[in-house]
């Protein structure tokens, strides 16, 4: 009856969807499906469309990226251990996405366009269709409110957490990403961890069950939501003997609600087992990118001009006051929201790629606003207690930091604020205006390369310094190759083979190179192939290495149009948004023929910014 009753929060509610809606169909591009977007949906071309869910053959890939421009790289596969491709990431974004393809298949099939998987028909039906998930999490979001507060209150919660965050973005252009589908899942959790706890009932159960499979197939680090049923109200010792009996005499209900997740789950531990041989696979193999938990990037992610989450996102900050007066007044509560909101935050922070690709503010974050949007309703039934003129002064800051938000996120689609680049100086400069002028563009950190081909075309404003260099005149201390002198100049030189196939390196760590967020790498070397050479070429080869193997990884090979004479392979290679700083360069020439070659003069100077 109460939901039934709260007008101003469904008039809220409502209101803001019909934002959401029109902006998202007016946002609407024929490449909805990219990128990462790209590497979630792939289950659903390859089963229906090629007929290969396990994923054996992937040149359709290259066709459809050549055609849509869906992706620089095909990032989105990865190896499975017999070295045949499998996706990269889980099946839940292409489980959720199901509906909504069949739809796109069916009127593709209907008009006569390409059933492709990724002509208009799929791009919009998923695009606006995914608003479903949308609706669902702030219907389920309204009703958590009105739980606790009365409906004026969850009104104004639903405008703050809706209008004045960025998951006003990610429920628009980015509705395809995983934030908007990881709030509906923990708006979904957390309302039936409340009535389950209410009345205990099987049905509740099951979807709490569900939802937590469904979050984890999304992003598996946030099986942690699994501690929000669990600890639901459990503050001391008494309330966890009562938590454990009360399980304890619902075992059948339970087993029943784990075999609901462990279904749902089946789909993606049969395809892991299959394609290696294990029920669980880690195919996430990206050794630039990963988990480094003994080294959070906790300030750059609250406070940096690239991402700050309270720079972006400052409503927020209200939240995390408000956590003062919500353990006064949910008591019961206070464990379990702020438990999961610092275990949630320090994973979020410990991510290698803190600023998370191209998101507004911090993306995972959306995930805990369910949750904190109960200690910000406590902050604000406290400030209504305050005095007339200090509600009224918190009210025009509360609506400024809504107008903040929405200005700020028209700027990143507009290109005025940058996804990677910006940087306090930037960000002062262009605070509050629409365009950019070409002075600007100087206060912006360094561009990111995302094709691997940049080079150095300028280097003033670095100062360049020797690395490392073999001249192979004399033999070398604990390596066994063999020094040749050229039959033509008589010139000493490194003869590689076979029984030969990597060069001495250049090894230093990235500390060793620089402090600065970037430094260049000018590497080269010598070769000289044999006359009628018709083999595999030898590759100049810069990279990052790491424990868990390298990353950023370049080749320049030799020509083999040019055997019989000494030529240079040369690369530039920049080093940046490295993993560690204790993180080493690799410079060596890798020989992958058979027959044997001479190289010469391996060259490596590094050009570090001036301050």
């Amino acid at each position: 009856m109460l939901h039934r009753t709260a007008p101003r929060s469904r008039i809220a509610l409502l209101l803001l969807f019909a934002a959401l809606l029109v902006v998202r169909t007016v946002k609407l591009t024929p490449n909805e499906l990219s990128w990462d977007v790209f590497g979630y949906y792939l289950p659903l071309p390859a089963t229906f469309v090629h007929h290969d869910p396990l994923l054996h053959d992937i040149g359709w890939m290259e066709q459809v990226r050549g055609q849509y421009g869906t992706t620089e790289t095909l990032y989105q596969v990865t190896q499975a251990p017999d070295g045949s491709p499998m996706y990269f990431f889980l099946f839940g974004m292409a489980l959720l996405y199901l509906p909504f393809f069949l739809l796109g298949h069916g009127l593709a099939l209907a008009t006569g366009q390409m059933a492709d998987g990724f002509s208009l028909p799929y791009q919009y039906s998923l695009a606006l269709g995914c608003l479903f998930y949308t609706l669902v999490g702030l219907i389920h979001l309204r009703r958590i409110l009105l739980h606790f507060y009365d409906d004026r209150l969850a009104a104004v919660l639903i405008v703050l957490v809706g209008f004045g965050t960025n998951y006003f973005h990610f429920a628009t252009v980015k509705d395809l990403e995983t934030a908007n589908f990881l709030f509906c899942g923990m708006a979904v959790l957390v309302w039936n961890t409340i009535r389950w706890h209410a009345d205990h009932r099987r049905a509740n159960l099951l979807v709490i069950a569900a939802s937590i499979a469904f979050i984890t197939l999304v992003k598996p680090s946030e099986i942690l939501c699994g501690i929000i049923p669990l600890l639901w109200g459990v503050h001391d010792q008494v309330s966890l003997r009562e938590r454990l009996r009360l399980l304890g005499s619902r075992a059948p209900d339970i087993s029943l609600a784990l075999f609901t997740g462990l279904a749902i789950l089946a789909p993606q531990l049969l395809y892991w087992y299959m394609k290696t041989g294990r029920f669980v696979f880690d195919s996430y193999q990206n050794p630039a990118v990963g988990l480094d938990l003994t080294s959070p990037h906790i300030l750059p992610i609250l406070f940096s001009a690239k991402k700050g989450w309270l720079v972006y996102t400052p409503v927020m900050l209200f939240a995390l006051i408000g956590f003062v007066r919500f353990r006064r007044t949910h008591r019961a509560l206070f464990p379990v929201v702020l438990g999961y909101f610092l275990l949630t935050f320090y994973i979020i922070a410990s991510w290698s790629e803190w600023w998370y690709g191209a998101s507004f503010s911090v993306r995972p974050m959306i995930t805990s606003y369910v949750l904190l949007s109960l200690p910000l309703g406590s902050f604000l039934q406290g400030a209504w207690g305050w005095r007339p003129l200090v509600r009224v002064l918190l009210a025009a800051v509360l609506a400024f930091t809504v107008v903040l938000n929405l200005f700020q996120i028209w700027q990143l689609n507009h290109f005025v604020l940058d996804p990677y680049r910006t940087t306090w100086a930037y960000y002062k400069a262009s605070f509050g205006r629409t365009s950019v002028t070409p002075d600007m563009e100087a206060l912006k950190s360094i561009a990111p390369d995302f094709s691997g081909t940049l080079s150095l075309s300028d280097p003033t404003g670095y100062r360049q310094r020797n690395l490392g260099h073999y001249d192979f005149t004399t033999p070398l201390a604990g390596h066994y190759g063999t020094l040749v002198r050229d039959s033509v100049d008589g010139n000493s030189a490194y003869q590689m083979d076979s029984t030969d196939q990597f060069s001495p390196s250049v090894e230093l760590t990235y500390e060793g190179i620089t402090k600065e967020d970037h430094a260049w790498v000018r590497a080269s070397m010598r070769v000289k192939l044999p006359e009628g050479y018709t083999g595999e070429t030898p590759c100049l080869v810069v990279t990052m290495a790491r424990r868990e193997g390298s990353y950023y990884y370049r080749t320049a090979c030799a020509d083999p149009s040019m055997a019989g004479q000494w030529t240079t392979v040369s690369m530039d290679y920049r080093i940046m948004n490295v993993r560690d700083v204790r993180d080493r360069l690799q410079v060596y020439v890798w020989h992958r023929g058979r027959a044997p070659v001479l190289i010469d003069d391996l060259h490596v100077d590094a050009f570090t910014v001036l301050r």
